[in-house]
């Protein structure tokens, strides 16, 4: 089976001491996640919708109720609708943390297939909950769930991003936990002159790690198809320019993608 979600060349502009210039090409890829990996992400996305929701921000069910009270400018339907699909995602997830907070040799074989048809199930009505929030995405950019899956995103770009050093990929963010990675990205932002290509290739990743996070991806094809367009918008033939963080990167990616998207795939 394929390691790899998608691997891509990207080019590298050196400036020698002689003043004469050289391109060299370096090779990255997304890791594709194993169930492990999976649950973990689910863990931590539960966790930051937790702890936003604890800070005061509102959660998707205080909106739910505002909209179903009138507000908004969407239907009775689609109203109920909305509220079905918060409904049946917070019950789903309920079942799976009841079944990944145990440790995974406690867990029963029928919990393990269960745990995965879960994730996919909630994978899947994820989805659909996007794609309705895109009409109302004022609303819903400032909930703990949006915000909570901009972390959940930056945590995936952390978690999914090699390089190839030798015959090997190595991860591009070490540390044993999300903290200790962000710490790692600080450091390059510290050192912009110096990491100015690798910060190029990050938010590269971010876009797509963004686009497989929201569904929106799912082949090495489609991989393909807006690696290139977004190498296309972004002139990056040669990737030597400054770039803007990686977090700042997700949420504008969130709303460029969620708001253009049917105009980039055919």
């Amino acid at each position: 089976m394929n390691k790899w979600l998608y691997e891509f060349d990207s080019k590298h502009l050196i400036k020698k001491d002689d003043g004469s210039q050289e391109i060299i090409s370096k090779k990255f890829a997304l890791l594709k996640p194993n169930r492990r990996l999976r649950e973990d992400g689910e863990l931590f996305y539960a966790a930051e919708t937790s702890r936003f929701a604890k800070a005061g921000v509102l959660p998707k069910a205080a909106w739910g109720t505002i909209l179903s009270n009138g507000g908004g400018s969407i239907s009775d339907q689609e109203r109920e609708q909305y509220g079905n699909l918060l409904l049946k995602f917070r019950d789903l997830s309920f079942e799976l943390q009841s079944i990944l907070i145990k440790g995974e040799s406690e867990r029963s074989d029928a919990e393990k297939l269960r745990s995965d048809e879960l994730i996919n199930n909630l994978d899947d009505i994820r989805r659909e909950i996007q794609n309705f929030e895109a009409s109302q995405i004022s609303i819903f950019e400032n909930t703990a769930e949006a915000k909570a899956r901009n972390r959940t995103i930056l945590w995936w770009v952390m978690n999914l991003s090699y390089e190839k050093d030798g015959d090997n990929y190595k991860p591009i963010f070490k540390g044993e936990n999300f903290e200790e990675k962000l710490l790692q990205y600080d450091s390059f932002e510290e050192e912009e002159n110096k990491y100015e290509f690798l910060l190029g290739v990050i938010r590269r990743i971010t876009y797509l790690v963004t686009l497989w996070f929201l569904g929106r991806v799912d082949t090495v094809e489609d991989f393909v198809l807006f690696d290139n367009n977004f190498l296309k918008e972004n002139k990056l033939e040669v990737e030597n320019s400054k770039e803007q963080s990686v977090e700042a990167e997700v949420k504008e990616t969130n709303t460029e993608t969620i708001n253009n998207i049917e105009e980039i795939k055919p």
